[in-house]
């Protein structure tokens, strides 16, 4: 009972500090908005098009005393996040519509571009990654680790610009704009497996490699354990935590970087809507695609910490 305890504890603790991040995540992000030089008013008033002609400070003023927005800063922030504790995000100043439903609206595809790329990632990542270990400095070894310079040297907005040049216009193999469903994230999901594979693949053997360096290893062949029983029952098993941590990183890299792919590929996900939301200053969507961002990541990395408890049993909750 009381390991139980200790474990609830620990897991209250975790969501306590979720709440702290984001709490700090929102409210950097609201003071920027708030200094930056574009008035959401004008913005508001100035619709998706922009092109309504002058705007009469009457008229702004009006709209920000309807939007708030001529109450202090404290004041509109906390405002803001007791809206978004009660699942409102408030409205898009261009679109006129809840951000909540423009990003759910946009959330099918990237999701499904992130956790496709993260499966796939996983899947080559981690057996090519133990290889190169087991084999270190030899032919496989090397000729990995010169793939993976490539893929970790080339920028993801080149590799894009290749690929939609040789499989879009040279083979026409699929069209320049993404076409809806899974063909439409083929593509894409092939960047940014072939960017965070490169990466992966290098972490894993690093964190392999360090663990058949540990004096257990030397100990278990010595007493003449076989070295395949001595890799899958001792030294992956060590490695297992570190590496679902590392994987854990990606999911952040996936969400932020499909913003660039997205908008390259013309994917109509929550990336490509964070570009437009940004080039037409739509603070609410750009706080909206920031505040949800920050709370997959944080929740997939509480699910990892708790995992790795109990895969690995020298990761304990211990009492404070």
């Amino acid at each position: 009972m009381g390991r139980t305890e200790t474990a609830l504890r620990k897991i209250f603790s975790h969501i306590a500090q979720i709440a702290v991040v984001l709490v700090g995540i929102t409210f950097i992000t609201f003071s920027i908005m708030y200094i930056s030089p574009k008035n959401p008013a004008e913005i508001w008033l100035a619709g998706i098009d922009g092109n309504v002609g002058m705007i009469s400070e009457e008229a702004i003023r009006e709209q920000e005393k309807i939007m708030g927005l001529d109450k202090p800063f404290i004041v509109q922030y906390g405002n803001w996040i007791n809206s978004a504790i009660h699942g409102d995000l408030g409205t898009s100043y261009t679109t006129r519509r809840a951000v909540t439903t423009e990003l759910i609206e946009r959330m099918a595809p990237t999701a499904k571009m992130t956790f496709i790329s993260l499966a796939i990632t996983a899947a080559v990542s981690i057996p090519l990654g133990i290889l190169c270990a087991v084999y270190k400095d030899r032919l496989l070894d090397n000729v990995l680790r010169i793939f993976s310079f490539f893929g970790i040297s080339m920028p993801s907005f080149v590799l894009s610009i290749l690929f939609l040049w040789f499989f879009c216009i040279k083979l026409k193999w699929f069209t320049v704009i993404a076409a809806d469903g899974m063909r439409g994230l083929v593509l894409p999901i092939a960047v940014l497996v072939i960017q965070c594979a490169s990466k992966m693949v290098r972490q894993v053997r690093a964190i392999v490699l360090e663990q058949l360096e540990q004096p257990y290893v030397e100990g278990a062949i010595a007493r003449g354990v076989g070295y395949k029983r001595i890799l899958f029952s001792h030294v992956l098993k060590n490695s297992a935590a570190p590496i679902l941590t590392c994987i854990s990183i990606y999911v952040g890299v996936f969400l932020g970087g499909s913003a660039i792919i997205e908008g390259i590929f013309s994917v109509n996900g929550i990336g490509s809507l964070a570009v437009s939301a940004v080039s037409r200053m739509d603070y609410n969507l750009i706080q909206g695609f920031v505040l949800w961002c920050a709370l997959v990541y944080l929740i997939v990395n509480l699910a990892v910490d708790i995992l790795s408890a109990i895969i690995d049993p020298r990761i304990k909750y211990e009492r404070r």
